[in-house]
């Protein structure tokens, strides 16, 4: 009998111990991504480094290692870099040179910054020979740590706000905000030591940070578009253009599909076009009126919990009434103007069908 319940009991634990193995090793194998990366850029110098990222960071953020996500994460980085940890820029010594203009506000500052720029970096050219060899976002944050280590440059240009934070907030393959990667809890392995810029500029950290941004946040979206523009206009962006979309149809008025609820300024929040004609839309069907409270429900714009609130709830249920159904999400109207660009012709609507349509592509790749 005691033999019985031990044999029992053995195979319980082998049992649990294969299948927490099985859940770990669960997903597409590294030679599968691999095939995926290589599709996605055929002449990727190194589609094994890339795919052996991909597939460590899905595990490490908690997501599932199948093809949908795995090509998602693909198509943002084929998108922002096409593969390459510090993407190419040819406007980046334009971006530089623009920044240094504008810090000269006196003639003091100007000539302490004109004097630095005339002097030796480390590789034997001046500062200022070096801007026409920047290149990309990494090559300009080098150039500026150096340029600013001076003992008199540096508190020049810390006094004017000019840290190389405030200069360059997105970097890597997958273009992360390194204020959201210094916010997320969980930590990349195999990218070894070095600052949090550091590791953004390796393969693996790029694409961790990258991939815990793209998809490490809870919400009910029936489309991948929706989520690539969340990635490119903040989070809930294109479930509140959804929500400005239906208050639009009640109202019968214009309102901007930004993905905005609330006007921003500094940190803090007011009133915007959105808010009013909420107010005024249920004032009109003779509906109570707690402004605060609604308030209080559009500051959580950022969040999945607005779709929990009143506010939402009663807005969803007023436009099915009236048309049948609610709208969960649109894709935002937000006009993408950054030096970075050259086109003035680029959206987050554009970014969302443009790497919707490589997410497609890798799909239909055979593995």
């Amino acid at each position: 009998m005691f033999r019985a319940q031990l044999s029992v009991f053995l195979m319980l634990i082998f049992a649990l111990f294969m299948g927490g193995c099985s859940s770990n090793e669960s997903g597409l194998t590294e030679q599968q991504v691999e095939k995926l990366v290589h599709a996605a850029r055929p002449g990727n110098p190194s589609p094994d480094v890339w795919a052996r990222a991909i597939r460590e960071s899905l595990i490490e953020i908690g997501q599932p290692v199948d093809k949908e996500h795995v090509c998602a994460v693909i198509a943002v980085i084929a998108q922002e870099s096409s593969f390459n940890i510090a993407p190419r820029n040819s406007r980046m010594a334009e971006i530089l040179k623009s920044k240094i203009k504008a810090s000269e506000s006196n003639e003091v500052i100007q000539f302490l910054i004109q004097t630095r720029l005339d002097q030796t970096a480390s590789n034997g050219r001046t500062f200022r020979e070096n801007i026409d060899e920047i290149s990309s976002e990494e090559d300009f944050e080098n150039w500026y740590n150096e340029f600013t280590s001076a003992g008199v440059t540096k508190p020049i240009l810390l006094v004017l706000n000019k840290d190389i934070s405030d200069l360059v907030t997105t970097i890597g393959s997958m273009q992360v905000s390194v204020k959201f990667a210094e916010n997320y809890p969980k930590k990349p392995l195999n990218v070894g030591l070095g600052s949090l810029r550091e590791v953004l500029y390796t393969c693996k950290g790029g694409v961790f940070y990258g991939s815990a941004y793209l998809l490490d946040y809870k919400h009910n979206y029936d489309d991948w578009k929706y989520v690539f523009a969340d990635f490119n206009a903040g989070h809930y962006a294109s479930r509140n253009a959804g929500f400005q979309k239906m208050l639009a149809d009640l109202s019968r008025k214009q309102i901007d599909l930004d993905g905005d609820l609330l006007n921003y300024s500094d940190g803090n929040s007011s009133p915007s076009v959105t808010y009013e004609t909420f107010v005024e839309l249920l004032r009109k069907r003779g509906e109570e009126v707690d402004e605060g409270q609604i308030k209080k429900d559009f500051e959580k714009e950022k969040s999945y919990d607005f779709e929990k609130t009143d506010t939402y709830t009663k807005l969803a249920e007023m436009h099915k009434e009236k048309f049948g159904k609610s709208i969960y999400a649109v894709l935002p109207e937000i006009a993408l103007n950054s030096p970075k660009f050259v086109s003035k012709n680029l959206s987050t609507k554009w970014f969302a069908l443009r790497v919707k349509s490589i997410y497609s592509r890798c799909m239909r790749t055979r593995i």
